[in-house]
C-alpha cells in the first residue's frame, strides 16, 4: 500500500486548546494535529468538536497536580470511549508521585479494553513507566519525548512500543529508536523545539533525512505509514476522525 502525494505534516503530539477557533485551526495550513488534553474537563471540552485538521486526545497530565486530584475513573472510562487518543498521560519527576501512579496505573488498566493510541509522558521517571508498558498488553503505546537509557529503549521496544520525536532531541537518541516505530510531535508550545505553530514538523523531517540517510521526502510518508501500522495493531483507526482514517488508508 502506498500513500498518495501531497501528505500533510503530521504532529503526533501538541498542545492545543480546547476552545481554540475554526479560524486559528485553519491558519495551521496543510497539517493533522493530534492534539493532547491535561485534564478530564479539558478532554470533555474537547470530545463535542469535530475538526478536520485536528485529532483530539483525553489526559489527565502526571504534571497538574489539578487534574490528578480530579481524576475519577468511572468519568475517565466514560469521556474516553469517545477518543480513539489518550494522553497526555504517564509519570513525572515532579509532583506527588503516589497521585501520578495511581492515575497512570487505572488508566493503563482501563485502555487494555480500549481500542485507542496512548501517548506517555515519562520525564523523569523513564523506568517506571516502561515497567508499567511491560505490565500491560497494550498495542498503541506511544512514549512521548523518551529520554530513557538505551536499556530501557531496548525493552520498550520489545514491550511493543513507538516513540514520538521531536527536533529539540539528540539525533543519537533518536537513531537508537527503531525507524519503523517513530512518529513527529512538536509537543507545542515547548519552546525547546522551536515550532512556529503545531504541525510544524519541517525541521524533525530534515532531522530525520539525515539520521536515516536517505531524501527528505522521503520521510513524511514513512511517519504516516508508521501511524498506520500502529493505528491498525490498536483498533484506534477504527475511531479517528473520518479525514484522518481516509488519509491512512488511501492506496
Amino acid at each position: 500500500m502506498t500513500f498518495p502525494a501531497g501528505l500533510p505534516l503530521l504532529d503526533c503530539h501538541a498542545h492545543i486548546a480546547p476552545d481554540v477557533t475554526d479560524r486559528q485551526i485553519e491558519r495551521l495550513g496543510d497539517v493533522h494535529v493530534v492534539a493532547m488534553t491535561r485534564s478530564l474537563a479539558e478532554a470533555n471540552y474537547a470530545s463535542t468538536r469535530s475538526d478536520r485538521q485536528l485529532t483530539w486526545a483525553v489526559g489527565a497530565h502526571p504534571g497538574r497536580p489539578d487534574a490528578l486530584a480530579q481524576y475519577n475513573p468511572t468519568l475517565f472510562r466514560s469521556v474516553a470511549s469517545r477518543f480513539a487518543v489518550v494522553g497526555e498521560v504517564g509519570l513525572d519527576r515532579r509532583g506527588v508521585r503516589e497521585d501520578q501512579e495511581r492515575v497512570f496505573d487505572d488508566v493503563l488498566t482501563a485502555c487494555v479494553d480500549l481500542p485507542v493510541l496512548i501517548s506517555v509522558h515519562s520525564t523523569g521517571r523513564t523506568r517506571e513507566v516502561v515497567e508499567r508498558v511491560e505490565q500491560h498488553a497494550l498495542k498503541g503505546v506511544v512514549l512521548h519525548w523518551f529520554l530513557g537509557a538505551q536499556d530501557l529503549c531496548t525493552r520498550a521496544v520489545k514491550a511493543g512500543a513507538y516513540f514520538s520525536v521531536n527536533s529539540a532531541m539528540p539525533g543519537d537518541l533518536i537513531s537508537a529508536f527503531p525507524r519503523d516505530r517513530i512518529l513527529p510531535e512538536t509537543d507545542f508550545p515547548a519552546k525547546r523545539v522551536g515550532a512556529v505553530a503545531p504541525g510544524d514538523t519541517h525541521a524533525l523531517e530534515v532531522l530525520l533525512a539525515e539520521i536515516w540517510n536517505e531524501p527528505v521526502e522521503h520521510v513524511r510518508p514513512n511517519l504516516w505509514r508508521n501511524l498506520r501500522t500502529i493505528s491498525l495493531a490498536s483498533g484506534a483507526i477504527d475511531k479517528f476522525p473520518e479525514a484522518l482514517a481516509d488519509v491512512l488508508l488511501s492506496a
